[in-house]
């Protein structure tokens, strides 16, 4: 994104979201230009909608599940458009999670559903720039030691004989049972999706050797085939009182195969790639390699990109964290909207591959 060609076409065919993001990469957090751009940005529509969607409401349904009033949702959305602590009343907004992550890391014998609860809330904080806030750190900082302790090893054997626990419902015979000493304080020692956004926001906070070595360690990890190869969504748990849950969250890498092998699950794609644009391991994977190259085949005439619709698609009360608010706040029934957004991401993700490799 650093083709002047591209910047300039941006700002001037953007909207707010655009237009800040672009002033902000070329530019830094502190020009003119990109404070005014900021402000623009800060009262627009968009920003308005999904600020008024972080409700403060810390129950289990206000802060995962699919509706844009669900904390995780709403984050993801205002992250990816840009706001970060400290920006308008971002941070009045973010204050309660905040508050409750800090009471809720002195709960004694947190089970597994509660974890999943702290770390979402831990991560969506972490990627809004509150990895400053101790609580937040600690946390982000916790579930990393967890998650490298065991796949260090790289142990794939994660499941276990259902015939030998009592009362397994019925409805849950299709799924298969984690091992539950994988989770006996509640810690879960697999990654879900979450924790992966988190340590993006982590390795750069914390600019540290050893820490992006134990990120790198997970996310070869989710790399292996024997990893992709899990049940969607990881299988069941065993929780307090013989009662059962569904997990689900798990890193899947949609397209691990190739881009036309898995069409139905083309919707994440592009927010993969970028996600794990941001790791080394990530970045040198065949995966990554592959399915990008395979992307850049939607370069127009223009040496811009138009990706479909449903590798960027933009839905209501739908997961963040399954590629289904990709959108950039610009209008689509726009011609130009469409290319706009995908220059957009398509630029971000060869900009880090470009940038950080020569950093390494």
């Amino acid at each position: 994104m650093k083709d002047p060609r591209y910047h300039d076409w941006l700002l001037e065919n953007g909207g707010p979201v655009i237009r800040y993001l672009t002033a902000l990469e070329q530019e830094g957090f502190k020009t003119a230009n990109t404070l005014r751009l900021q402000h623009d940005l800060l009262k627009s529509e968009q920003v308005k909608y999904w600020m008024k969607n972080i409700t403060g409401r810390t129950g289990f349904n206000d802060i995962h599940g699919s509706r844009d009033a669900c904390f995780e949702n709403a984050m993801g959305k205002l992250t990816l458009y840009g706001l970060r602590k400290g920006m308008g009343d971002f941070d009045s907004r973010c204050a309660p999670y905040l508050a409750w992550l800090q009471r809720s890391m002195n709960k004694n014998k947190p089970n597994i559903i509660f974890v999943f609860h702290q770390t979402v809330v831990a991560a969506w904080l972490a990627v809004g720039g509150f990895l400053s806030e101790q609580p937040v750190l600690d946390f982000v900082l916790r579930r990393l030691g967890a998650i490298y302790d065991f796949v260090k090893d790289k142990d794939f054997s994660i499941y276990v004989d259902k015939s030998r626990f009592k009362r397994v419902p019925a409805v849950f015979d299709r799924y298969p049972l984690i091992n539950p000493d994988l989770y006996t304080d509640g810690n879960f020692l697999l990654p879900w999706i979450h924790d992966i956004f988190a340590f993006g926001a982590l390795q750069v906070y914390m600019n540290d050797d050893e820490v992006s070595e134990r990120i790198d360690y997970v996310i070869s990890y989710l790399l292996d085939r024997r990893y992709q190869q899990f049940h969607e969504g990881y299988g069941i748990v065993l929780n307090e009182n013989c009662h059962y849950n569904v997990m689900g969250w798990d890193v899947w890498l949609p397209c691990y195969d190739g881009l036309h092998k898995n069409p139905f699950n083309k919707g994440c794609l592009v927010q993969r790639l970028e996600l794990m644009s941001h790791f080394k391991t990530g970045r040198s994977s065949k995966w990554f390699v592959e399915n990008l190259k395979m992307l850049e085949d939607f370069e127009n005439h223009s040496c811009r990109y138009v990706i479909p619709k449903n590798y960027i698609s933009e839905k209501k009360n739908s997961y963040f964290v399954t590629g289904a608010h990709m959108g950039l706040g610009e209008n689509r029934r726009r011609r130009v909207a469409l290319e706009i957004e995908s220059s957009f991401w398509m630029l971000g993700i060869m900009k880090n591959k470009v940038e950080k490799d020569m950093t390494k």
